[in-house]
């Protein structure tokens, strides 16, 4: 083989996995960081930090995803999601954060953190999918308790993980995205409408389409703005501007 083409090979290899290993640091540190948040909050007390208004119209609840969203142009809504949130800790934290606000409209986020554990634990995965599945009907009968009417959002999908064929893991992950998704869907009812953010967000691929991607888990400003856009005529039919 020419000396040139091994040069270039070894530059290649090398550069792939320095770059691969910067990835996983950063993933792992960000897990890290995640944890020991859940230790010392691990109801996310302290994370939210919006002046709450009393009694609210609408209240976001759920994780990073809602804690993220921007409010829609034209609406008043408290933003109660914390980062890392699970679907049970936001059940577990809906009577402190949610319910003393009384809110007429509560929108729900929430359930990608627990899928994520899909890729650590893929032999638990029928537990983890139906646990998470439960929990957010609970959630929305926490609602229901307070006299809330609920949007519940679908979990949209991740961005695509260019290291799939070294860690399939994020398959597993997208798999219970769609079987979560389907029992969202399953749970419409007359004070439980459906907002499907994972059609507005998804490309033919499956992935969170090119434009709204900021991360893995998350989606950009852009992708924020394509949710509104659908989301705001939802609200102003059901609840007005």
């Amino acid at each position: 083989m020419d000396r040139r083409l091994v040069w270039i090979v070894g530059i290649v290899t090398s550069g792939t996995v320095l770059v691969a290993g910067f990835l996983g640091w950063q993933r792992a540190f960000q897990y890290e960081r995640l944890f020991h948040l859940v230790r010392l909050d691990p109801l996310g007390l302290n994370t939210v930090r919006s002046t709450p208004t009393m009694p609210a119209t609408i209240v976001f609840v759920g994780d990073s995803r809602a804690a993220a969203w921007p409010v829609p142009t034209g609406f008043t809504i408290d933003n109660r999601g914390v980062p890392g949130h699970t679907t049970i800790q936001t059940r577990l934290s809906y009577p402190l954060l949610v319910s003393p606000l009384k809110p007429q409209w509560v929108i729900i986020q929430v359930g990608v953190n627990d899928l994520t554990a899909l890729e650590v634990f893929p032999h638990d995965a029928e537990m983890i999918i139906q646990n998470t599945i439960t929990n957010l009907r609970a959630i929305i009968d926490l609602a229901r308790t307070d006299g809330s009417r609920v949007i519940l959002t679908t979990i949209f999908p991740l961005g695509p993980n260019p290291f799939e064929r070294i860690n399939p893991g994020t398959g597993l992950i997208a798999t219970g995205i769609e079987r979560v998704n389907s029992a969202i869907r399953a749970m419409a009812a007359p004070d439980v409408l459906i907002f499907d953010s994972s059609a507005v967000l998804a490309a033919n691929d499956g992935f969170v389409a090119e434009g709204y991607r900021l991360d893995l888990l998350h989606i950009n400003q852009a992708g924020y703005r394509a949710l509104n856009e659908a989301l705001s005529p939802l609200l102003t039919a059901h609840i007005g501007p």
